[in-house]
């Protein structure tokens, strides 16, 4: 038959190609998971994942784009949350193409996962701002879809906005791949120039988003005109890359480095230049090729995550958090790592976050606490220099294992202390002469108004008590509306609840209400206490994570106005002064949280399965 011909000589065609692919498959040893989707010429025909088997699945491989050779190269999943509609991610197909590429020279075969991301920046004081803790989750299901889905045998994810820096690490402790991260990088700051004519060039005000939102506050009080308020407004925030500062985003750049999971140096790095506020940096570039460098390392030696994410890492972690000053939502984060890498609350968990920073000073004189930016740090050494200075006062582990292959010692041999450094400099301070003491940082509360935990950022600030009147709302939106119409005085302790992670649902951010207070002055005079959550931006007297949060019935949701509350960070106190007869009075008489509106889908699906704030607002 004249079909016949063609056939068998495509047949002879494919036993050539069988036995070529398996001579290939004998000297592949980085490529190991993949063979399960693109199929193992070892196996017999009949066998799980055969090459036989396979044959439909390379089939798809092929009509989109890749060659014979390309079935015999490790699978590298290269993960990206992007959106070209935040600063913080806009760079990251440009990034993944760079790794992509820089994969692709080292003998693996690229895989792209493009993920949601959502702006914390841009989503504050909205209804939006319930989809922010939200997308950490599905950041993270969508990472490990993407890589389990291909089987890939490895992965580089990229971290930018908040959420999505834990969320870029916590698909690879929870199934314990073979990878590592690469932070993004932070914008420049922004940059209001002085309203004198005679001012030189370089004078003026310093901006990030938090001092843009305490700006909102100022012109709330009359402190600044509309037209003051624009300007701050069109400056801030000058090109791409996540806050300047040590908020979240910072933070948890720095905790994944301290953890071992990035190379050292990489968190510190600017997304852009000061004269190309888009454009990716040539450092970034760098940082591209050694990371996908450093994955084929990963690959060789077998070292998967949870071999470099351990207690003691983790310990790591928290020292270098409370050095630097990071942010309330490293606390959340941390312990969802910790949950995603196995190790279990007996051996890690919030009062261990607690009492491994109380020992450490804050060394770090970084916004929003301190004058200079994470551009500063990056000049005198970045968090490298932090961790040498707590490696040689003993608060750090330096035999953990790090995505380099080398111990952390190993990784800070020849890096300086902060003596070493070159005078004058006060962005980083000594651990001799710290910029504050050890205990003056983040704090656990307890007490009956938080039977579980609460959590305060003291940033330096000593001898914060604050015993007044409660005022209560039941949503950021009101709270807000209350501050701009001066309804809140010194003295009061300001209750928003209804906020956490099933109230809300999602557990938003109460920068607007308290970057409100900061900016009209009150910052230093009232607390906020809330079950929701606090930017890395916020500073004044901000408390959060309340647990039990109120729409879990916890007592936050009993409170009064006119309750006398105590905030009592040196007792680690968070109490409200009534009965414990009282309390239960007002749970029996309580009606259950209100009815929130429109939460549906994904909002109903999160509420339904999001775990107290308490043990890390985790889901999986």
């Amino acid at each position: 038959s004249p079909w016949l011909k063609p056939c068998i000589s495509a047949a002879r065609v494919g036993l050539g190609a069988m036995a070529s692919a398996k001579a290939a498959a004998m000297d592949a040893p980085l490529k190991k998971e993949s063979f399960k989707i693109t199929g193992d010429p070892r196996k017999a025909d009949g066998a799980p994942n055969s090459h036989v088997k396979m044959t439909c699945s390379r089939s798809n491989f092929r009509a989109a784009g890749w060659k014979e050779e390309d079935f015999r190269k490790p699978i590298v999943t290269i993960a990206a949350p992007y959106s070209n509609s935040m600063p913080c991610n806009n760079q990251f197909r440009d990034l993944a193409d760079i790794i992509g590429a820089e994969v692709e020279k080292l003998g693996g075969k690229a895989h792209f996962a493009f993920t949601p991301v959502i702006s914390d920046g841009q989503t504050q004081g909205t209804q939006a701002m319930r989809y922010s803790l939200i997308s950490r989750e599905v950041i993270t299901d969508c990472i490990e879809v993407m890589h389990e889905g291909y089987c890939a045998d490895a992965i580089i994810t990229l971290g930018g906005c908040d959420k999505s820096v834990p969320a870029a690490l916590m698909p690879l402790a929870r199934k314990n791949l073979i990878g590592l991260s690469l932070f993004g990088g932070a914008a420049q700051p922004g940059h209001l120039p002085s309203a004198s004519a005679e001012a030189k060039e370089e004078v003026g005000t310093v901006l990030d988003p938090g001092k843009v939102m305490e700006a909102i506050g100022a012109y709330g009080k009359g402190l600044i005109d509309l037209e003051e308020l624009h300007r701050i407004e069109c400056v801030g925030l000058p090109g791409s890359g996540c806050c300047s500062a040590m908020f979240t985003a910072c933070t948890m750049a720095s905790v994944v480095e301290a953890v071992g999971m990035a190379l050292p140096g990489t968190a510190s790095h600017p997304a852009a230049a000061k004269d190309d506020p888009r454009s990716v940096t040539e450092q970034k570039r760098k940082d591209c090729a050694a990371t996908a460098a450093a994955l084929f390392v990963l690959l060789e030696k077998g070292l998967s995550t949870r071999d470099i994410i351990t207690e003691k890492s983790l310990a790591n972690a928290v020292s270098v958090v409370y050095a630097v000053g990071g942010s309330t939502n490293a606390v959340l984060h941390v312990l969802a790592i910790a949950y995603e890498a196995g190790i279990s609350p007996e051996k890690f968990n919030i009062e261990d976050f607690h009492r491994i920073g109380q020992r450490v000073p804050l060394l770090a004189n970084v916004s929003p606490h301190g004058r200079y930016h994470m551009n500063d740090l990056d000049r005198v050494g970045g968090i490298p220099v932090v961790m040498k200075e707590l490696l040689d006062a003993g608060f750090l582990y330096g035999d953990c294992i790090t995505v380099t292959g080398r111990t952390v010692a190993e990784n800070l041999a020849e890096t300086p202390n902060v003596a070493a450094l070159k005078p004058p400099q006060d962005i980083i301070y000594p651990v001799s002469k710290p910029l504050s003491p050890a205990g003056n940082h983040i704090v656990v509360l307890r007490g009956n108004l938080a039977p579980d935990s609460a959590i305060v950022k003291l940033s330096g600030k000593q001898d914060v008590e604050l015993i007044g009147p409660a005022k209560c709302y039941d949503d950021e939106d009101s709270a807000f509306t209350a501050i701009m119409a001066g309804e809140i005085q010194k003295g009061d302790v300001l209750i928003i609840r209804y906020e956490g992670p099933k109230g809300a649902p999602g557990m938003p951010e109460m920068l607007s209400p308290g970057s409100a207070l900061v900016g009209s002055g009150l910052g230093k005079h009232v607390a906020l206490v809330t079950d929701g959550r606090f930017s890395g931006a916020s500073h004044g007297i901000m408390v959060g994570h309340v647990t039990p949060e109120a729409a879990a019935g916890g007592p936050i949701a009993l409170v009064r106005n006119g309750d006398m509350v105590v905030v009592r960070p040196g007792a680690r106190e968070l109490s409200v002064q009534l009965s414990e007869e009282e309390l239960e009075s007002r749970r029996a008489a309580w009606p259950g949280p209100p009815e929130r509106a429109n939460v549906k889908g994904v909002l109903a699906k999160y509420a339904a399965q999001v775990q107290s704030a308490h043990v890390g607002a985790i889901t999986s």
